[in-house]
């Protein structure tokens, strides 16, 4: 037994109505699937076509005393309209104590021919009760009246004990009226619903009619009937023609996913070829499945934004909208996080997306802001696919912005073992040669004559085979050209319909077809002036635009069913579907066409309001608009403003590491500064010069550092800004530093820190660590390390705890290359301790060098137990130039103890994590690691090409630090020029006077004269070398000492 959800009443668990109250009882079971969602979730907004049956005139036979006649033949009608609308697939609701049944097409339930399925269904219901009145005595008096509307509304299950839907909004009230409007048995649609039926349905205009309940009128059609030969329009869905077998193939790499082995596939080919509904077709098919899960995402066109494909796709993953504020954000992902069980050091990169960090930062924190946003989106993406195959969609790859084709190549290395697909539609071939996995290309040709055949029969019905040839040769089996031509010559009379057939009356060449901009002309024009200005609009407002910018430019009403309506006629696409919607264009070109043909003067004009419009709508995430709003801003001439915000979106892009891009924003600001005098700030100005000052210093070109620095300096003098002046000296000393001017630059360094004011503590302390490194470099190393703690007392005293983090590095650094590997472990075991023990990826570099300081003391099992923990923690945490040095220790570790396999293992790991952000440096520290490595696997040949490559980095850098080692080694793997080399190595290490390195170029020469049989030499060699040793030995407490005897080449040295 059961309980009835209206009286209360006991009824039986398969009952179909209440016997209490004659209600239709859903049967249990009956709501499972989407049903359950709803459940869950409470309900939702959906787009739904609606209609109400109401049955007129029952009253009365009521008010004639045969009541319990009635009562069964409205039980009986209701309960046949309920089936009814099941077999279309609808949803049937009675209304309670009363004479009229809704039925909901879109709920649970979705359907693409949603619209057309309730009118099918409405025509049947009325052609069932002319019958049934002809039957049926009692029924003559009755009328009975259907309408059909087309809208937004919330439906669920409000109250948990009802076993049917509840639906919620003025679209149902819109069709209870129409209902009321209607005279005896007709049919009345709103204006939402012809415009999705038009080239099916026969209706007659009759006009706008007022409606209780709205302020507004409702445009309404008479339904006549269904066409017996459909007009098409691009409206009218079109069959999937030609594709199946690249649909197949996407599904079987759907498959292969599935297996655990990530799969990368792009779909190319012409515009209008087919490419979108390809992957919609597929996004049907995974949509309907229960093993995968998707998410689509689009990139930027207009202008470029740092990840933003990775943005939008993140977007839709933690519900954010743009309006959302700050705090809203944070909750948002605090508890998606919570809700999906993620670790939150794994969603560290995340952060940096929406909370835009505009302060100067330096190389190391920018690297590090970039390796945790690939960190996190690897995390994110494995932690989706654990329980089903995800498939990652991107529309318009070929426009990615630098910084996601990077993150794109690191996910193909990191995630190849993983359920997933991404799906990229358009990909230059710039991507795809550099990319390190195989893309697999669904290439769309033009369709054969038998598919055109097909698709021009699913338009126009009866075809002459003439006209199928016309428009093949004219449309090339272009699809969307076909359609196009098709649409012309209808219009021009080209063909015409003769008896039911479509004949070709005139043989004449389609000139619009000639060019892209000719067909994309042809669409557009073909619509009605109002759908026409919603295009002209939204062009101007980008390849992608939002419900709420695009509402307030143009305040009308019913914009949302227009836009479906666009939608439906394969104008433009809904990307992202929540509280402020995102449509993109269908084609780019599309944009552009009917943004051209726009008068100049109003596009200034939309471009402006479109400016203002960003800034009053998205103020909460003001950032990620910088780019459009500079972009509208200069577009309508206001260069004030779009100086501004180019200004901010350069260094936002700067502090993603999206240098190019950076580069290119900052070059606008001095453009419009050059050409508008008086529209930007001298401070904006001075602001660019540093910010390019620091870009051309990680990028390497240091003469336009050293040119920034001078401009910079010059301004900030005249103007006598003192700040300014103490940042742009520090960046000319450095540049000069770079530039191998070094007695110049620590000149400047010291002029500066005489003028530098104490209540400028941070521009002091990165003197002080500038002039540690210059002295470093010129092998003073005294001086070196007095500045350094110089600077680390200045960071100290003042709580600058990052500046005191990198003064504790460089002192360990410079420790450990002098041997004083003691004080290097105390430095860095104080920086654990003290300072980052809340901040893991502080703490593996810190933990990595103690690493490389047991390897050189020789404690082996203690490097290995510690190496091994900071690539596990570097690795989860996004590490990559630790998780690159400590795997090619550990793999030389394991050479060491003959464990080749493994060390091949570490050495393929390392070669993984290689980016394009790895400089030049460590790339030449890779090599010469890895060159060790092959030299233990008796591998000289890779050996030797490896230290051709670190040394030919190294000499161009000046390392001399990094020459003195890769000769030291090439001394062994090239035996011709053993001797050249070794002494090549003792020379660099006596210039450097770094006692570690002068130890083993020692040793690299006395085995060359052990080599030679020379040995007076060797010995002579041999005793510096261990005095040498024996130093460093000295240095180290008991403990570390006696594993420092035991090195191969200490034992030898007392051997000889």
């Amino acid at each position: 037994m059961r309980t009835c959800p209206v009286c209360d009443g006991e009824v039986t668990t398969d009952a179909a109505f209440c016997s209490h109250c004659g209600v239709t009882l859903q049967r249990e079971g009956a709501v499972a699937g989407a049903t359950d969602r709803l459940r869950e979730l409470g309900g939702e907004i959906r787009m739904l076509s609606v209609f109400f049956v109401n049955f007129n005139g029952f009253e009365t036979c009521v008010e004639q005393q045969i009541d319990k006649d009635v009562m069964i033949e409205l039980r009986e009608c209701l309960a046949e309209v309920e089936t009814f609308i099941r077999s279309f697939k609808g949803t049937a609701n009675q209304i309670v104590a009363d004479t009229r049944v809704l039925a909901v097409f879109g709920a649970p339930k979705a359907h693409k021919d949603d619209p057309l399925r309730a009118l099918n269904c409405a025509l049947e219901i009325k052609n069932w009760w002319k019958h049934k009145k002809d039957e049926k005595m009692l029924l003559k008096n009755i009328d009975m009246t259907i309408g059909i509307h087309t809208g937004r509304a919330f439906f669920g299950y409000i109250i948990e004990a009802y076993s049917f839907l509840t639906v919620i909004g003025d679209t149902i009230n819109i069709a209870a009226r129409l209902t009321g409007l209607c005279r005896s048995d007709e049919i009345l649609i709103s204006e939402s619903t012809y415009n999705r039926l038009a080239h099916y349905v026969d209706a007659e205009h009759i006009g706008e009619r007022s409606v209780k309940g709205r302020t507004t009128k409702v445009d309404t059609y008479l339904v006549k009937g269904i066409k017996k030969e459909p007009q098409i329009t691009p409206a009218q869905k079109l069959p999937f023609c030609g594709r199946r077998t690249e649909l197949e193939k996407l599904k079987d790499i759907a498959a292969r996913a599935q297996e655990k082995e990530a799969q990368y596939c792009m779909i190319s080919g012409q515009m209008g070829i087919g490419k979108t509904r390809l992957k919609e077709e597929f996004e049907q098919y995974i949509t309907e499945s229960d093993e995968f899960d998707y998410i689509e995402t689009h990139c930027s066109v207009e202008i470029e934004s740092p990840y933003f494909p990775f943005k939008f796709l993140l977007k839709q993953y933690f519900k954010i909208n743009e309006y959302d504020t700050k705090e809203i954000v944070k909750s948002k992902i605090r508890d998606t996080i919570a809700q999906k069980g993620l670790a939150p050091r794994h969603i560290d990169g995340v952060k940096h997306l929406f909370e835009t960090d505009l302060t100067r930062l330096n190389r190391e924190e920018l690297l590090r802001i970039n390796e945790e946003i690939y960190a996190s989106m690897k995390q994110l993406i494995k932690h989706e696919c654990r329980d089903k195959s995800l498939v990652l969609i991107f529309e318009e790859f070929h426009k990615a912005d630098e910084m996601s084709k990077y993150i794109m190549s690191y996910l193909a290395s990191e995630l190849k073992n993983e359920p997933v697909m991404f799906l990229m539609v358009n990909v230059s071939k710039d991507f795809v040669a550099h990319i390190n996995v195989p893309i697999q290309e669904i290439n769309l040709l033009p369709l054969s004559m038998n598919e055109i055949k097909e698709l021009v029969g699913s338009i126009l019905g009866e075809v002459d085979e003439k006209v199928i040839d016309f428009f093949f040769r004219s449309a090339g089996g272009n699809p969307l050209f076909t359609i196009e031509a098709i649409r012309n010559t209808r219009r021009t009379k080209i063909i015409k319909n003769v008896s039911g057939r479509w004949l070709l009356d005139k043989d004449q060449r389609l000139s619009f077809l000639d060019d892209l901009y000719g067909v994309v002309m042809s669409t557009i024009d073909s619509l009605a002036s109002s759908y026409r200005l919603i295009i002209d609009y939204a062009s101007v407002i980008g390849y992608s635009f939002s419900l709420r910018v695009l509402d307030r430019l143009l305040t009308r009403a019913h914009l949302h069913e227009q836009l479906d309506y666009l939608i439906t006629e394969g104008y433009i696409i809904l990307s992202k579907n929540d509280d402020d919607p995102v449509y993109v264009f269908r084609h780019n070109l599309l944009k552009d066409a009917a943004y051209t043909v726009l008068p100049l003067r109003k596009r200034k004009e939309i471009h402006r309001h479109v400016a203002a419009l960003l800034e009053e709508i998205y103020v909460h995430q003001l950032d990620d608009f910088y780019e459009s709003i500079g972009h509208h801003s200069l577009s309508c001439e206001d260069f004030k403003k779009a100086a501004h915000y180019f200004k901010r979106a350069g260094d936002k892009a700067k502090n993603l590491y999206a240098f190019n891009q950076a580069i290119s924003l900052y070059n606008a600001v001095l453009k419009i500064n050059r050409e508008r005098k008086g529209e930007v700030s001298t401070d904006t100005v001075r602001d660019v010069f540093l910010n390019f000052s620091d870009l051309y210093e990680i990028t390497g070109d240091v003469q336009k550092m050293i040119k920034m620095a001078e401009q910079g300096l010059r301004s900030a003098r005249e103007d006598k800004q003192h700040v300014q002046e103490m940042n742009f000296m520090e960046r000319y000393a450095y540049g000069l530093f770079l530039n191998n001017q070094l007695d110049k630059s620590a000149e400047l360094l010291l002029t500066s820190i005489e003028q530098c004011d104490e209540d400028s503590p941070e521009i002091l302390s990165i003197m002080h660590s500038d002039l540690g490194l210059l002295y470093q470099t010129k092998f003073e190393y005294e001086k070196s390390i007095l500045e350094y703690n110089t600077s680390w007392r200045i960071a100290r005293d003042n709580a600058m705890k990052k500046a005191e983090i990198v003064c504790l590095l460089n002192l360990a650094r410079i420790h450990t290359n002098l041997g004083n590997y003691e004080r290097a472990l105390e430095y860095l075991n104080y920086g654990i301790d003290e300072l980052i023990s809340d901040d893991m990826r502080w703490q593996v570099q810190f933990k990595a060098m103690i690493g490389t300081i047991y390897y050189r003391i020789w404690d082996l099992e203690k490097a290995d137990v510690v190496l091994r923990e900071c690539l596990t923690q570097a690795d989860d945490i996004g590490h990559t130039e630790v998780s690159i040095k400590t795997a090619l220790q550990l793999a030389i570790i394991n050479t060491i103890e003959e464990k080749t396999k493994i060390a091949q293992e570490y050495v393929g790991h390392a070669d993984s994590k290689i980016t394009f952000m790895i400089r030049e440096k460590l790339m030449a520290e890779i090599n010469l690691m890895k060159a060790a490595v092959y030299h233990r696997l008796g591998d000289h040949t890779r050996a030797r090409n490896l230290l051709t490559s670190a040394l030919s980095i190294a000499e161009k850098l000046e390392d001399t630090e990094i020459i003195c080692s890769c000769y030291a080694l090439m001394s062994i793997v090239d035996s011709e020029n053993s001797m050249k080399h070794a002494m090549t190595a003792l020379d660099a290490a006596e210039r450097i006077k770094l006692p570690p390195l002068i130890a083993l170029a020692l040793y690299r020469v006395t085995q060359g004269y052990l080599n030679e049989n020379n040995s007076e030499k060797s010995r002579y060699y041999g005793r510096k070398a261990l005095l040498m040793y024996d130093d460093v030995k000295m240095r180290l407490t008991d403990g570390h000492r006696k594993k420092y005897v035991q090195r191969p080449e200490y034992v030898q040295l007392l051997e000889i």
